[in-house]
């Protein structure tokens, strides 16, 4: 969970873990080309060449040594940051066509299909990367190989095939358990098999790992728990979506008048969490405090308290332990 410091307004982990998950492919090629993506991804400001000295050069360099694949690897990534797909779909090609097997090539063109709608060729460009290298010396430690898996996945869910979409993600997940991304993925094919309290504890898992910047695992959480039956905890998921969506204080005004109720765990969680990413340190360990006295033994509460740098003090008195008891009960998926 991050603590918001200093006047500049910090990365949400949403944008982090995008930045990480593009830089699979990215870092291979260089951090110039991740520079890039960057640069995009949070649309900052600033001089117009950028984009296009980078482009610049990525041509001059595949003009000079056209059969340096690499050099045309970096002219693609660059392309299809500045979302030239067609142009990046050429480089991709010609470099396949040099050596079917590039992983990088495979995974760059099967994005840019993905993207552009056409699934079946997306499938085909991941499939061949995990049926070529599934049980190689290194497959479980392998990212490319877990990006395939992932985006089979991500495949299969928009196919509505949530049987085959598991499967392809819990391969994913062997080869990185804390994927936010699989998990969120996990939790709509889940939803399509009609498994809402196991879509719950995906969603659930997903924003463990990405607490902010991130609305749709909550809006979606917030559909599951009405198919559950539970109107409070759907109103717990959709306060948070409304607060990540930038409405502070309707979030806020939300998740104090449910905190006496079956979500009251959740709540408090959740108001902690906005008064981390505003920096207002003080009520954050208040907040984490007033769950552990709910829920002594609250992993949640007790980690953001050790990072703030305060140590948490479990609730001793038989009235919270009573509490802490009926509460798990309610929130067991969220701790």
């Amino acid at each position: 969970m991050s603590t918001a410091t200093g006047t500049a307004p910090a990365l949400s982990d949403r944008t982090l873990t995008r930045l990480l998950r593009v830089s699979v492919v990215v870092l291979v090629l260089g951090l110039v080309a991740f520079g890039v993506f960057y640069y995009l991804d949070q649309h900052v400001a600033g001089p117009p060449s950028l984009v296009d000295q980078q482009i610049t050069s990525a041509e001059a360099a595949v003009r000079k040594a056209p059969n340096d694949l690499d050099a045309r690897l970096q002219l693609a990534a660059v392309y299809q940051a500045d979302k030239r797909n067609a142009d990046a779909l050429t480089q991709y090609d010609e470099i396949l066509s040099a050596d079917g097997t590039n992983r990088l090539a495979l995974l760059g063109r099967g994005y840019v299909y993905l993207q552009q709608g056409s699934l079946d060729k997306a499938r085909a460009d991941y499939a061949a990367i995990t049926g070529a290298v599934a049980s190689g010396e290194f497959a479980g430690a392998d990212p490319q190989l877990q990006e395939a898996y992932y985006y089979l996945g991500v495949i299969d869910v928009r196919e509505k095939k949530p049987q085959e979409a598991l499967t392809q993600l819990d391969a994913a997940l062997k080869i990185e358990d804390t994927d936010s991304d699989a998990l969120y993925q996990v939790g709509l094919a889940q939803l399509q098999l009609n498994q809402p309290k196991l879509a719950v504890e995906a969603f659930t898992k997903a924003l463990t790992f990405v607490p902010t910047g991130w609305c749709d695992p909550y809006t979606q959480m917030a559909a599951a728990y009405t198919t559950l039956g539970g109107p409070q905890e759907a109103s717990y998921a959709t306060a948070m979506a409304t607060f990540c969506k930038g409405h502070t204080a309707q979030a806020k005004t939300a998740l104090q008048g449910l905190t006496d109720g079956p979500a009251g765990v959740d709540a408090m969680l959740g108001l902690a969490l906005i008064a981390q990413t505003e920096g207002s340190t003080a009520d954050a360990v208040g907040w984490y405090k007033k769950v552990l006295t709910v829920d002594h033994s609250n992993v949640q509460a007790m980690s953001a308290l050790s990072e703030l740098g305060v140590g948490p003090k479990a609730a001793t008195s038989g009235t919270a332990a009573t509490s802490a008891k009926s509460s798990s009960t309610s929130t067991q998926g969220h701790q």
